[in-house]
């Protein structure tokens, strides 16, 4: 199923069905990093569980023409400045298309896993933190979503996270992956932590990264 197939979300997106088809999949949603669109995570897809229904999302906010953010950044010599009331809107947003993806595509919401990089991990971290029922969550690369979210929102109590982090990232510093592992483990997470020696990016280890992860937890 591609695009033009896909059934309305609050958030626009690509579905693919599953290679093994189920009467319940489970769900996999992608959360693409900041200025990119719903297709780029898609190439994950041949790597990923063949049972699973995937959405891929785009961000709500359009910086240009297949360019989107899920919120503003300004980039300064202190670091990356979030619009912290705009992300919390596309939070809600995301949560909305989170249960609506769900009951469209028929999936079992005891199987549910986000996957996110960059801006995106840091919106599937903000995500796992209020949706108590999402089985896990994947951090690629992401900015730290305690950073973002009030401590009164979260809800999870022991969440299921994976933290991938590069350990030459020249764009999220490897501080901030440190720091998102840490803060999980505080907050009761059960935490899979990996570092490679790459940049922003996600490469071959960290997909076998993924893929053990899903295949373990999901």
């Amino acid at each position: 199923m591609n695009n033009h197939d896909a059934l309305d979300l609050p958030l626009r997106h690509e579905a693919l069905q599953p290679r093994s088809p189920s009467a319940h999949p489970p769900l996999l949603m992608l959360l693409h990093g900041y200025g990119s669109n719903e297709e780029d995570l898609l190439q994950l897809a041949p790597y990923l569980p063949d049972a699973c229904q995937i959405v891929s999302l785009r961000a709500p906010f359009m910086l240009s023409p297949g360019a989107n953010c899920w919120y503003e950044l300004g980039f300064t010599q202190e670091g990356i400045i979030a619009d912290i009331p705009q992300a919390l809107r596309a939070l809600n947003t995301l949560r909305q298309t989170y249960h609506a993806a769900i009951a469209a595509y028929s999936c079992d919401p005891a199987r549910v896993a986000v996957i996110g990089f960059s801006q995106g991990a840091g919106m599937a971290g903000m995500l796992a933190l209020t949706e108590p029922s999402i089985r896990c969550s994947l951090l690629l690369s992401g900015l730290n979503p305690f950073a973002m979210l009030p401590a009164e929102d979260i809800q999870v109590l022991h969440p299921e996270v994976l933290v991938v982090h590069g350990s030459y990232d020249e764009v999220v510093p490897l501080s901030t992956g440190h720091g998102t592992r840490d803060a999980f483990v505080r907050h009761g997470g059960r935490v899979q932590y990996a570092e490679y020696p790459i940049g922003h990016t996600i490469d071959l280890k960290v997909i076998a990264a993924v893929t053990n992860y899903l295949g373990a937890t999901l």
